[in-house]
């Protein structure tokens, strides 16, 4: 992953759509109160499910198993700045890249002050419920994508 600085990622923050609040609670920090890295991946897992919904994807207990099986395939993060307990961050999600059967979704968490805490970018695969395979991603769900990004999404899978 070539690296990138925190001036690059604050001026990518005008692509993002959506976003979401957090506040860290205790169980997500180690013993001198730092969010543990793990973390940031299950901040980024809900905020992706919220960008999602946002979208217009149905949200319920089929959605990432039979209404549009989607499984996370790569994820790459850079780290800029700690939070710490207590601290509320805000959770950006947008999709760069939609393909045949991938999608890329990235995430930028800033603290409340507007600094930059991580970047992630994720790539997930929309998988065929019969053998698990990689399949196309189906119009409807590609359309609501698209409708949410417009030129700011790059579409190789049409």
């Amino acid at each position: 992953m070539k690296k990138i600085t925190e001036e690059e990622v604050q001026k990518e923050l005008k692509l993002f759509k959506h976003s979401i609040m957090g506040q860290v609670k205790f169980h997500e920090v180690d013993s001198f109160g730092v969010v543990h890295n793990i973390q940031y991946f299950y901040f980024c897992e809900w905020a992706r499910t919220k960008y999602l919904e946002f979208c217009g994807i149905k949200f319920d207990h089929t959605t990432f198993t039979t209404s549009n099986p989607l499984m996370t395939v790569y994820h790459e993060m850079n780290y800029f700045n700690p939070l710490l307990l207590s601290y509320e961050y805000e959770v950006f999600t947008r999709t760069s890249h939609i393909g045949n059967s991938s999608i890329t979704i990235e995430n930028i968490i800033t603290d409340l002050d507007g600094k930059i805490i991580i970047k992630l970018k994720s790539i997930l695969v929309y998988l065929s419920t019969n053998d698990y395979k990689p399949t196309r991603i189906p119009d409807e769900f590609r359309n609501l994508i698209l409708q949410m990004e417009g030129n700011d999404l790059i579409s190789s899978g049409e």
